[in-house]
């Protein structure tokens, strides 16, 4: 929802940034460099202290000679000056900050001066910030980049994701890794002490935002816990929740991180779990949570396991095992047709099914069509066998990546239910693959499993209670 009071923060058609020198050391220069590399096509204001210029851009010295009604200000400059900063930008008729700089209750670990004087002005002219200690705002869909260290935004991936993130150093690193997965984002929310916007704000708008098709969160601390677990139950796009800060000897770091207070971990699960949003350990984990929401869903524990070895079979039939999944034994008849494919025939099938003996594309699609039409079958776990050699035996097309891809998705999308795939092969393939982006690929048969795993818990928790 663009035109949302909150839209500014994503989709300005201007910005300020206060705090700019043109000296190599600067950071807050790296904002107006990060907003060109990334896209951004609207007006950019640099102010600071002493003239220079940025990429093109004079630094203003005269704030006041600023035009009324920029969109969003982006403050990076030392802690006690910033109330006056953010009076000049309620003069200037400018409603939405980031507060980039630190020296606040994370510092000192209580409410300072400084804090109270910046909520006073913010309140006198109806402004709105997100911050401070923070790094903004990613905006794939604006080019709207406000970290302050220096990032190849041109390079990031834009999809449909997007994360709120209490750290600015996961914030960048969630982009990194997003995007070397594969795995587009919108945008990227650094929330920092959450001073006036927080994580509630951030979620809500998010829910309603058309660019927005899954919401991650990483937080340190749950202050409004409640209101998230109430606003969760209310959502009809998954929620992915990666939370730290979970024992003792994270707790003093991340109070001088970002002045967040460690929760009760059990209770967090708990809360997480009743509100279904699904918990993850690591941005990876994300990852692989956001590759597997976009499969159709995943109604029950019955799988067929297909793998090129049977050493992988054993391994996919422990996997399995482990995540709380079943492979029911398959249909005789089944078996029977897929054994008379083999070339050697000395590779008796079962589910797991070790499919080294088959060298056929048209026997796989036949196979995975027809295991899930079975009624008794929820999903497949595929791991597949790639090379360039398999390729030239194939006739036409029909083995090439993007036919691969097309053909397992036609198969999802017909029969509504998912195919978790990876491949057998070299990384260099592996990458080939997951670039296209036509359907999710994972690293590995573990992550394909962890990943069902998610898919499962998240539609469990939705057919169960019908909330989302």
């Amino acid at each position: 929802m663009k035109r949302d009071k909150m839209g500014k923060f994503f989709y300005p058609s201007s910005i300020v940034v206060f705090g700019v020198t043109d000296t190599p050391e600067n950071l807050a220069k790296n904002i107006i460099l990060n907003c060109q590399a990334g896209g951004f096509e609207g007006d950019i204001y640099p102010v600071g202290r002493r003239p220079g210029s940025v990429s093109g851009y004079e630094i203003i010295t005269d704030p006041e000679s600023l035009p009324m009604d920029i969109d969003l200000a982006v403050i990076l400059i030392p802690a006690k000056v910033i109330p006056e900063t953010m009076k000049i930008c309620g003069r200037k008729g400018i409603r939405h900050v980031v507060i980039s700089s630190g020296g606040f209750r994370e510092l000192n670990g209580s409410n300072s001066q400084v804090e109270s004087d910046v909520q006073s002005v913010a309140r006198q002219y109806g402004i709105r910030f997100i911050g401070p200690n923070c790094i903004g705002v990613i905006c794939t869909n604006s080019g709207l980049c406000t970290p302050f260290n220096p990032l190849q935004a041109q390079s990031f991936k834009s999809g449909d994701i997007s994360l709120i993130s209490q750290s600015g150093g996961i914030a960048t690193q969630a982009a990194h890794i997003f995007t070397e997965e594969q795995v587009g984002f919108s945008k990227i929310i650094s929330a920092g002490n959450k001073l006036d916007i927080n994580e509630i704000d951030l979620l809500q708008y998010l829910m309603n935002d058309d660019d927005t098709k899954q919401v991650h969160m990483y937080l340190e601390s749950i202050e409004h816990g409640r209101a998230l677990v109430k606003l969760a139950k209310k959502s009809k796009k998954p929620i992915v929740f990666l939370k730290s800060n979970r024992g003792q000897m994270a707790s003093s770091v991340a109070k001088s991180h970002t002045a967040a207070l460690s929760n009760n971990d059990r209770i967090v699960d708990g809360a997480l779990k009743q509100a279904g949003i699904i918990r993850v350990d690591d941005i990876y984990g994300m990852t692989v949570c956001a590759k597997a929401l976009s499969l159709p869903s995943l109604k029950g524990n019955r799988l067929v396991a297909i793998s090129p070895s049977g050493g992988f079979a054993v391994m996919l039939g422990d996997l399995c095992e482990k995540y709380g999944f079943e492979c029911p034994e398959l249909p005789r008849q089944l078996l029977d047709t897929i054994e008379s494919q083999r070339r050697g025939g000395v590779i008796r099938m079962t589910n797991p099914m070790d499919f080294g003996d088959v060298y056929d594309m048209e026997v796989m699609i036949n196979t995975l069509e027809s295991c899930l039409r079975l009624d008794d079958i929820d999903g497949i776990v595929l791991s597949y066998m790639y090379n360039e050699e398999m390729l030239k035996a194939f006739s036409g097309n029909i083995g090439s990546p993007e036919r691969i891809l097309e053909i397992i998705k036609d198969i999802c999308e017909r029969t509504g239910k998912p195919i978790a795939l990876s491949f057998h092969t070299e990384r260099s393939y592996i990458e080939e693959f997951k670039k296209i982006g036509t359907f999710p690929v994972f690293n590995d048969p573990v992550e394909s499993v962890r990943a069902l795993q998610m898919l499962r818990n998240y539609w469990r928790v939705k057919d169960t209670d019908g909330h989302f």
